[in-house]
């Protein structure tokens, strides 16, 4: 079954999707990831490409990442979409997340979804399968009961989960922001909506893409906090553990930190995966101009597969807290990825 409907921008809710290039000189875009966000989300139902011509023309997006032609060292792609309202109570997320697992024997593909709404969360998919190998790994697939919609230039118009409720679809507008790192990680902000059962609701919706070589350590944290309906600030490890960085989306203004340093203030045990897993973070920039504190006020944790005494675990978690830039003290709301492997 192809689980993919294609549609004419005009035809498809959410605005225009237009890219807005970063203001800021740190945050060169690389041209692989803006491939990978703009055709990663093209996908042919449960197999692989459905147009070779189309594939071939975007082969170059992998020699791009620094990967060459080698497609015999594992690649491992991370896409997570999610859209969260903290605007009112309850609050509301709704995290979708794709990782693809290439080689030269094909591709190994995980999705997962949960619905996160008034402190309660549930996982609604959680699927695992394997497709031929593919000149676009990177792109995202839909499995089961999930579908998506694409636009003009493979642009990602809607995700939307067919069984177990009666309606539910992310649907990501008109890109807010745009920021990057040097490994290929790109995160976009746009404004966005989502429907259950009938209902609409306003909020944002974040779009992470991650790509990963060989061994290459995963991006293991990053969260997306919102202030006062005007404040956007995402902190993300994007150079491995321990290298976090900074943006903040104020009105129309935007400001980078370079090194932001979190801690573990406050950690529960988690049996499943044997492991400690945060519940309370602390942040502060190494210019002192940025800090905070934030600590989960939800979660759902989720044991992935591994060897070992200790497993890997993912978490998603709902945090509030307060920021401190400057002089300015906010109150925050928001979303947060968790994974130790």
């Amino acid at each position: 079954m192809n689980n993919t409907v294609h549609r004419p921008a005009a035809a498809v809710h959410g605005g225009s999707g237009r890219f807005r290039a970063p203001a800021h000189p740190g945050r060169t875009f690389l041209l692989c990831a803006a491939a990978a966000l703009a055709g990663g989300a093209t996908c042919s139902g449960e197999g692989g490409d459905d147009n070779p011509e189309e594939a071939d023309g975007n082969s170059g997006a992998v020699e791009s990442e620094g990967e060459g032609s080698d497609f015999s060292a594992m690649r491992t792609y991370y896409r997570t979409v999610v859209f969260a309202d903290v605007s009112r109570d309850p609050t509301m997320f709704v995290p979708w997340d794709f990782e693809n697992r290439a080689d030269a024997g094909g591709i190994h593909r995980i999705l997962r979804g949960w619905l996160g709404r008034g402190g309660t969360w549930r996982r609604f998919a959680n699927e695992e399968w394997d497709t031929p190998p593919s000149r676009t790994p990177w792109r995202i697939l839909p499995r089961g009961s999930m579908r998506l919609v694409m636009g003009l230039n493979d642009d990602l118009r809607e995700l939307y989960y067919l069984e177990g409720f009666r309606d539910l679809s992310v649907q990501p507008g008109p890109v807010m922001a745009e920021w990057s790192g040097q490994r290929g990680d790109t995160y976009r902000l746009r404004a966005g909506s989502a429907r259950l059962s009938g209902v609409e609701y306003e909020g944002v919706v974040v779009d992470a893409y991650a790509p990963r070589v060989g061994g290459s350590d995963p991006p293991s944290e990053w969260c997306l906090l919102i202030g006062n309906g005007s404040l956007y600030l995402l902190i993300a490890d994007l150079e491995g553990p321990g290298a976090h960085r900074a943006w903040v989306l104020r009105d129309s203004e935007e400001t980078f930190w370079p090194a932001v340093t979190i801690t573990w203030d406050e950690t529960r045990s988690y049996q499943p995966g044997r492991r400690e897993i945060p519940v309370l973070w602390g942040f502060r920039s190494d210019d002192g101009t940025l800090a905070g504190e934030i600590e989960s006020t939800s979660s759902y944790p989720q044991k992935l597969e591994g060897e070992g005494l200790v497993l890997p675990v993912l978490v998603v978690h709902e945090v509030a807290g307060q920021v401190t830039i400057g002089d300015a003290q906010v109150a925050v709301k928001g979303f947060l990825r968790h994974l130790q492997r």
